[in-house]
């Protein structure tokens, strides 16, 4: 054993994946609805984390938490071990090229229920290898008809025939828990900056229930659309499922009616059929699990 081990305690990469759930959540019990865990292991796990690192990572509030400086500090380090020991595990994995799929789905799931998928998925088909793709809804509808994805988790503006459903909720508008500007024509509103049905959408209702507006911030992500809402400077549109303490729903009846959003699986035409019938099935599970917690 060598001098170090000695000196510091280990750090566990479960303590991380709680940090950065909580993090990302901006309250304990949000971020413990997204590992499927109970608040109070969630607790515990991010103060034996502070206790580890001899340093407060998180400020406690009446609505949540939000990151110290250490935190900050910590929050890209963490990002980057985990992923990494998710590489591995998917390297080690993989030991032919035949027995692989491509699997895409949305980038704000990815440390959320991507973690569990790729759990369940290596325990169920341990000599397979799959192959992540994070990113935009828009964009795997192209893909899977390309052949460049097997299987894809998406929001599409319309389900088809080729579409399993496997979750629904509500889109709603959202603005600060700490500021009140949905009454300010124009209205201050944050989008997404890509070619995405939503935006559209968002705008074309806008329009028709003749509401004054500017688009303040866009962001390529749920994260920065979400982040603009609770710095207070928009109003913008989400899932349920994205909401944490520092935002909240607007009943301003002024604003149109959004209707729902909805998640499917969809398959390419070549899509290998045991390890898509696998990966659906864990998928399908791991969003269920997600949604019986919230």
């Amino acid at each position: 054993m060598s001098q170090n081990d000695t000196m510091f305690p280990q750090l566990d990469s479960d303590l991380l994946r709680s940090f950065l759930a909580v993090a990302k959540a901006g309250s304990v019990s949000a971020g413990a609805a997204r590992l499927l865990r109970t608040q109070s292991a969630v607790s515990l796990q991010v103060q034996k984390l502070e206790e580890i690192v001899a340093q407060q990572l998180f400020d406690r509030h009446g609505r949540g938490v939000s990151l110290t400086a250490r935190g900050e500090q910590l929050l890209p380090i963490a990002r980057q071990v985990v992923e990494a020991l998710d590489q591995v595990v998917i390297a080690m994995r993989g030991p032919d090229d035949k027995s692989e799929i491509r699997f895409g789905m949305p980038e704000e799931y990815s440390d959320t229920l991507l973690p569990s998928i790729l759990s369940g998925f290596s325990q169920e088909q341990p000599g397979a290898r799959i192959l992540v793709r994070c990113g935009a809804s828009v964009e795997f509808p192209v893909a899977l008809a390309a052949g460049d994805l097997d299987i894809a988790l998406h929001a599409p503006e319309n389900v088809t025939a080729d579409d399993t459903v496997v979750h629904r909720e509500a889109a709603i508008w959202a603005g600060s828990a700490f500021h009140e500007i949905e009454h300010r024509r124009p209205l201050p509103v944050a989008l997404f900056d890509r070619a995405c049905w939503w935006r559209e959408r968002c705008l074309d209702l806008l329009q028709k229930a003749g509401v004054d507006y500017e688009i303040v911030c866009t962001s390529e992500s749920v994260a920065g659309v979400r982040a603009a809402i609770s710095a207070g400077i928009a109003v913008g549109v989400l899932p349920q499922s994205a909401f944490t303490d520092r935002v909240r729903r607007l009943s301003d009846v002024t604003l149109p009616q959004l209707g729902e959003t909805v998640l499917v699986l969809t398959r390419s035409a070549a899509a290998p059929n045991c390890l898509a019938d696998s990966l659906a099935a864990i998928v399908s599970k791991t969003v269920r699990a997600v949604e019986s917690t919230a």
